[in-house]
């Protein structure tokens, strides 16, 4: 059985979800323990067996979950397309901002760890990622682009390599260290990929302020 949609739902499905949720983003698939979770969701093994009779099945559903969730609001949201110069190191500092939340370096750390056990969540969490951060940076860039203010490129290729040069910095910071970055050290980190990325692609007199 692997389709989490034909889980019971019930009034307590929910919290057991949520509470396992915790679990796993705290101690990964294999060291979370359906009495941790059950302690956490102050329910009975037989409440939460009620909903999911597999932990294979919990760990889905709360992934799911917790995907929908960090992904619900674009780090871009607020951001208008003016200048390329002002706004892009705004969304790259917004950018690392939002990816050194806790819940979303603990997202990517289990989803990491678990890609070979659970391809259909590491599958998920790619095109969540790509619909949440790589689409609207690439129409960022192509605004920019029509205005003639960055020159004509592949748009998306360099919108995956901004997003993976300044998540991937920000989250493996918290991962190897186990504490995020200084407000000062995320604008740095943002500012210098917006200079790198201006460096080589926009027009006279743009460059990052």
């Amino acid at each position: 059985m692997d389709d989490a949609s034909a889980l019971k739902q019930g009034r307590n499905y929910d919290l057991v979800r949520d509470s396992a949720a915790v679990i796993f983003l705290r101690d990964g698939y294999a060291g979370a323990s359906v009495d941790d979770i059950t302690r956490e969701a102050r329910v009975s093994k037989a409440t939460l067996y009620s909903y999911f009779p597999e932990k294979s099945l919990m760990f889905h559903a709360a992934m799911q979950a917790e995907l929908h969730d960090a992904f619900q609001k674009s780090p871009f949201d607020k951001l208008s397309d003016g200048n390329v110069a002002d706004v892009l190191p705004k969304a790259l500092t917004a950018l690392a901002d939002w990816a050194a939340a806790q819940q979303r370096v603990r997202l990517v750390w289990t989803v990491t760890a678990e890609g070979i056990r659970f391809p259909p969540i590491a599958a998920a969490y790619d095109a969540a990622l790509t619909g949440g951060t790589i689409a609207p940076l690439k129409a960022l860039l192509d605004a920019w682009i029509d205005r003639g203010q960055i020159d004509r490129h592949d748009s998306e290729h360099s919108a995956r390599r901004l997003v993976a040069m300044i998540m991937g910095q920000v989250q493996q910071h918290a991962m190897m260290n186990g504490s995020k970055l200084t407000r000062e050290q995320l604008v740095t980190c943002a500012r210098a990929g917006a200079d790198l990325f201006l460096g080589g692609h926009a027009g006279r007199g743009q460059k990052a302020v």
